[in-house]
């Protein structure tokens, strides 16, 4: 967008990227303008800050509710649960959408309660789902809208109530079509169709990518949720005394339950689309651990609980020790590194178990989240790096930089229409070929030059490319393993 001098249209490679809106491209070259180029850090950025203020507003916006210490429990457990710290680092719209959606429903929950100011609940719940609009598009109003419609039949709005939620939802539009409008004026309605139905209607109806069975979330958002899966249980029997609570926890509950439901449906499905459904998980965990030092006897809540935490503690320990396991078979160079990481898991269990056998529940929570956040800190600066050579683009890039000259032509065949890493650290666009003819016309072209492909392409083209082309180079990210082919000898 910034050498294109375009801030309404996302391209990648030189195509459009109809996919998302571009709030996160803002972010990017914000964060970039004193560098005056966008690098890693930079990049990662808004998802960092958007994952930290997440945390802040799941504190600030839960204390009446959940009284201070449940509302710190609710936002450390949440800043350390598994996906969550992950998708803070990534460089994807998803924690901005958490971030809009998260203020946002919080914020309602204020208006529909007609708390003081009120004008100023609204304009806060209108602020976040205009980001979450920005971040990812329309389902960032949807999703809230359908939570408010479920709770609409257990406690009947008053029309105060209703005009308030539409009050939010009509401001929180307003930027969100303005953008719109400008795109349409500068695009035309082709470019705004397709960024507004493809990521939206499409992907949920038809599904033309990350197709998956109705039952994908079931088995992946408990691990991606973890520890807090853990309390949940317990969080489910829980039921508050005071009314005000209560009504709290049906609503975090149903926040929860629609975005399982809705995406369970959705034909296209991917882990990280329940991150915005996190923070009614880590609200329920945290409400009901503030409570559980004041239980008295054999409550088969506090049973649950116990038995909740005690499990998230003995996974920790049971991690450590299989860690340097691991390593040793694996990646002997990181021993040294896996046998911190299992010291760090021993100790906090131990010290955990003590702190809930004193009855100290919020205590032992405490130490669970500062052992997970230490690990989290050893894994990113001691464990990431070496496991970036095998799973980042950045090295196959760099050695493509180096073996193609800056004159000769670099295109692509077969690989994911984006694989936007090549192209990031290539520093070049890399264009596609779209079918085998594209590719033996480039290869018999009177100049060098060079096709990326992957390496399961290589034996296919060898079979019907008549044109002699060599290899030059191999490498690829992760399980993706590619090829550098050109139609001259390699010097």
């Amino acid at each position: 967008m910034a050498v294109r001098g375009d801030w309404l249209l996302p391209t990648v490679n030189g195509e459009t990227y109809p996919d998302k809106p571009p709030l996160l491209f803002w972010g990017i070259e914000l964060a970039s303008s004193p560098e005056g180029k966008v690098t890693e850090t930079t990049a990662r950025l808004p998802s960092a800050l958007a994952g930290a203020a997440l945390v802040l507003a799941i504190y600030f916006l839960s204390r009446r509710d959940l009284r201070p210490l449940g509302a710190l429990l609710a936002a450390a457990t949440l800043a350390v649960s598994n996906l969550y710290a992950e998708q803070a680092r990534y460089v994807q719209t998803d924690m901005l959408l958490s971030l809009g959606i998260g203020v946002g429903i919080l914020s309602l929950f204020r208006v529909l309660e007609g708390e003081s100011p009120r004008i100023g609940w609204v304009l806060l719940s209108a602020l976040g789902l205009g980001m979450g609009i920005l971040a990812k598009g329309p389902i960032a109003l949807a999703l809230p809208a359908l939570v408010m419609a479920v709770d609409f039949f257990f406690e009947r709005y008053s029309l105060r109530q209703v005009g308030g939620f539409l009050l939010a939802s009509l401001l929180a539009l307003v930027i969100p079509v303005l953008y719109y409008l400008d795109l349409l004026r500068w695009h035309g309605a082709t470019t705004l169709k397709e960024f507004l139905l493809r990521d939206n209607a499409e992907r949920f109806v038809a599904g033309f990518d990350n197709l998956q069975p109705w039952w994908f979330y079931l088995k992946h958002t408990p691990v991606d949720l973890l520890p807090m899966t853990l309390l949940l249980p317990a969080a489910a029997f829980f039921r508050p005394w005071n009314p005000g609570r209560r009504r709290f926890h049906r609503r975090l509950w149903i926040w929860l339950l629609v975005f399982l439901a809705f995406f369970s449906l959705s034909t296209s499905k991917r882990p990280v689309y329940m991150l915005p459904a996190f923070p009614a998980a880590a609200l329920l965990c945290g409400s009901l651990l503030e409570r559980a030092a004041e239980w008295q006897g054999r409550r088969p809540v506090k049973r649950w609980a116990l038995l909740g935490q005690g499990a998230a503690l003995a996974f920790l320990a049971i991690a450590g020790i299989v860690a340097p396991i691991l390593a040793g078979r694996k990646a002997p160079e990181l021993l040294r590194v896996t046998t911190l990481l299992t010291l760090l898991a021993i100790v906090g269990s131990l010290l955990g178990f003590r702190e809930m056998v004193r009855q100290r529940y919020a205590a032992a929570q405490g130490i669970l989240i500062t052992v997970m956040a230490g690990v989290w800190l050893v894994s990113i600066f001691y464990i990431y790096p070496d496991a970036n050579r095998l799973n980042s683009p950045r090295f196959f890039a760099q050695e493509i930089r180096h073996l193609v000259p800056t004159d000769a032509p670099l295109d692509s065949y077969g690989l994911y229409r984006w694989r936007s890493g090549y192209v990031f650290y290539a520093q070049r666009e890399i264009p596609r070929l779209r079918d085998v003819s594209a590719v033996e016309q480039f290869l018999e072209s009177g100049q060098r030059v060079f096709c990326l492909l992957p390496e399961d392409r290589l034996s296919f083209l060898r079979a019907r490319v008549a044109a002699p082309f060599y290899l030059v180079a191999e490498g690829g990210a992760g399980h993706h393993k590619d090829c550098l082919v050109s139609n001259r000898p390699p010097a």
